[in-house]
């Protein structure tokens, strides 16, 4: 099972699950695109990001608006590590090595997978959002 995991995947759907099963917008947007790769060493990374992000208004880092900054990090998620999969549990754990937040690296992100042939949905634990609501994350990759 792990050895179907293997190569790269592209991002087909990202949405959340609100506890009464209602479908909402991903903390990315209503729109993401990414990619996240598993290698037979047990390597892995991922990266998302909302479709359509503005561009820099600046040339510069140092003279672009603090706001620009912000818009730009919560509209891109990146990290990269190990992984393990739990077949029993349906679960792939991703040790988190280095990522664009801070507080990730270190962590064990578990995800819960479902895997039909060249189709891979990744479910988190219930998390709770910027909003306050607890909801399961979703993210449906087709192998690239």
């Amino acid at each position: 099972m792990s050895n179907a995991f293997i190569g790269t995947w592209h991002l087909r759907d990202a949405f959340a699950l609100s506890d009464e099963g209602l479908r909402v917008a991903s903390p990315l947007g209503a729109k993401v695109t990414g990619q996240i790769m598993y290698d037979a060493a047990g390597n892995m990374s991922a990266q998302l990001m909302a479709e359509g992000r503005p561009r820099f208004s600046a040339r510069a880092a140092e003279d672009t608006p603090d706001a620009e900054f912000k818009t730009a990090f919560l509209s891109f998620t990146s990290y990269w590590g190990t992984y393990r999969i739990d077949e029993a549990a349906g679960s792939v754990t991703h040790t988190v090595i280095g990522a664009n937040a801070p507080s990730w690296p270190g962590s064990e992100q578990v995800r819960y997978f479902e895997l039909n042939g060249n189709i891979l949905t990744l479910k988190t634990p219930p998390i709770r959002g910027r909003d306050g609501l607890k909801l399961v994350q979703q993210l449906i990759w087709a192998r690239a």
